[in-house]
């Protein structure tokens, strides 16, 4: 396959995300005043177990597709006709059983759903699914730009369909019209995706026996995907567990506020990810991976300053007096975002490498921690003891990884990977150079 130019790619979807970073925003300003602060976090706990299912269906088949079609560039059609045919079969099986055990499942997750909550619910799960292992596709043959207008395609889908439901749809089930308008985002965006492969005959080339490959390097992603999930997101299900929805609202718009820093770090990491998989070279990969490290720590540490002078009061101003203590959580996740971002691109790097063992291992080392201090911590601190144990464990999974990768090198990686002065000064001078490239790129064409 052609070389990444892992720059270009940067560009492409960071320009993209910029955009989909203020939809992500409005959506959950609007949202948020929409549902209000228990709906949100009866709607934030159903959204967390959705991604629970999807991510267990999944198998993690859509983190080692980028890998796959790297490796077995004539077999894309299989990953692609797998994908919508697993899909459809969700569908139709999980609504049935969905309907015919419905009081079962109510029970077993602790909420009151109906027939059109699991509907809904299984629609999010299976469209969530096909659409992240579409993207992986897409990112692995280096198709950046419809990547890239299929998330953002979502989004926007989203934020329409929840413009007009705020000031339309008053006298209705609020959590059912907020699913509704998420489904509908991830259903525009595969079928766009689908219709842009021009794939008429993928159903005649799908190779079974090659299906059962997808699951082997997929079980070992599988667990260090579900594992990391888990790290980021079963804060959420205890906090229901020992406190109210209420809680459950507060503490996930300031794990949103994660998130939106989050994104650069996703898209920097997938992008790495598939680079880093062409690349044999131990030290380059380093060097490669110091100067990503380098520019998300001032990113964050800059978000992190802007948060922290004007978080309250756009909390204030934009959401209600209601959301204001998000802005106190989220002084206790702020670790928790240099730790999440820092692990997630070491942990594309361990991938890189072909799924190592030890990427299994250690954020599942970081979870029991991670629960075990929510048990602790939520009864004594609430929400607080939530965020606590979060920023801690994030931290270490971070360290871990970094003291295996250390300890396997041999003791040569944070000699590449440690930075310098003249480091900084380079990308500084680097970043500079392509924003003033940029500029002048924009002044041309507009010209």
């Amino acid at each position: 396959m052609s070389q990444i130019n892992l720059k270009k790619n940067i560009v492409t979807s960071g320009s993209f995300r910029i955009v989909i970073l203020i939809l992500s925003f409005l959506i959950s300003w609007i949202s948020a005043r929409y549902l209000g602060l228990t709906l949100k976090g009866e709607y934030s706990y159903l959204i967390t177990l959705g991604g629970f299912i999807w991510m267990i269906l999944d198998w993690g088949i859509f983190r080692s597709y980028p890998y796959l079609v790297r490796k077995y560039p004539d077999e894309v059609k299989t990953m692609f006709g797998w994908t919508i045919l697993t899909m459809f079969l969700e569908l139709l099986i999980f609504s049935c059983l969905g309907i015919v055990f419905l009081d079962f499942w109510s029970k077993l997750i602790g909420y009151p759903l109906t027939p059109a909550k699991i509907i809904l619910l299984i629609m999010f799960i299976s469209f969530n699914k096909a659409f992240m292992q579409l993207q992986a596709i897409y990112m692995g043959m280096d198709r950046i730009l419809e990547n890239s207008l299929a998330h953002f395609l979502s989004s926007a889908i989203f934020f329409v369909l929840l413009l007009i439901g705020y000031f339309a749809l008053l006298e209705v089930d609020r959590i059912n019209a907020v699913l509704v308008f998420t489904v509908a985002g991830l259903f525009g965006s595969v079928i766009y995706l689908v219709l842009r492969t021009k794939w008429t005959n993928w159903y005649k080339q799908l190779n079974f026996k090659l299906v059962k490959l997808f699951y082997s390097y997929g079980f070992r992603v599988f667990l260090s995907s579900l594992f990391i999930m888990l790290l980021i997101r079963a804060d959420i299900v205890i906090i229901k567990h020992f406190l109210d929805f209420k809680e459950v609202g507060i503490y996930s718009m300031a794990a949103h506020i994660v998130d939106f820093i989050q994104i650069a770090s996703n898209l920097v990491g997938g992008l790495l990810f598939v680079k880093l998989s062409d690349i044999d070279d131990d030290i380059s990969k380093w060097l490669l991976l110091k100067k990503t490290l380098l520019l998300f720590f001032f990113f964050i540490t800059l978000a992190n300053l802007g948060f922290g002078l004007l978080g309250k009061f756009i909390m204030r101003i934009m959401f209600g007096i209601q959301f204001v203590p998000v802005y106190y959580v989220y002084f206790w996740l702020m670790p928790a975002v240099y730790g999440l971002s820092f692990g997630s691109l070491f942990n594309n790097y361990l991938n890189s490498k072909g799924f190592p063992i030890i990427s299994i291992i250690l954020p599942a080392v970081a979870l029991l921690i991670n629960i075990g201090l929510n048990l602790w911590l939520i009864p004594v601190m609430g929400i607080n003891g939530a965020a606590l144990s979060t920023s801690f464990s994030y931290f270490l999974w971070f360290i871990l990884i970094v003291y295996f990768e250390q300890k396997d090198s041999q003791g040569k990686m944070l000699k590449y990977l440690l930075p310098t002065r003249k480091d900084i000064i380079d990308l500084c001078q680097e970043t500079m150079a392509d924003l003033k490239g940029l500029g002048e790129k924009f002044l041309h064409k507009t010209a």
